[in-house]
């Protein structure tokens, strides 16, 4: 616990391997959201037996593995668009260390 609550040097990799993973428990929900509206959105026509034998009616039901589909779609589409993000940031930030370390290592010569 004391680790969480205090600041040490760490790499650009290591910040942004966690920033990472932070990131992708909004885009569960995003999904999950998403998913659940498509169901309803769209939903899918059902046969049920009526109360007179031998006769049937139709009833709306939301379209569950459409949603689960969609859901899984959104997931995996923002999570590569959330990875192709924390590379970019990735590459400023080694850019950035790389940039202040070859500084700081020509100003004490």
């Amino acid at each position: 616990m004391n680790e969480f609550l205090t600041f040490t040097k760490d790499s650009a990799f290591n910040l942004m391997k966690k920033a990472f993973f932070i990131g992708i428990i909004p885009l569960f929900f995003l999904a999950f959201w998403v998913g659940k509206y498509f169901a309803v959105l769209f939903p899918m026509d059902r046969q049920v037996t009526a109360d007179i034998p031998g006769h049937f009616t139709v009833r709306s039901e939301p379209n569950i593995i459409l949603g689960m589909l969609i859901g899984i779609g959104i997931l995996i589409a923002s999570a590569l668009m959330w990875k192709i993000i924390c590379q970019g940031i990735l590459i400023a930030l080694q850019a950035f260390e790389t940039y202040t370390n070859s500084n700081h290592h020509n100003g004490d010569s």
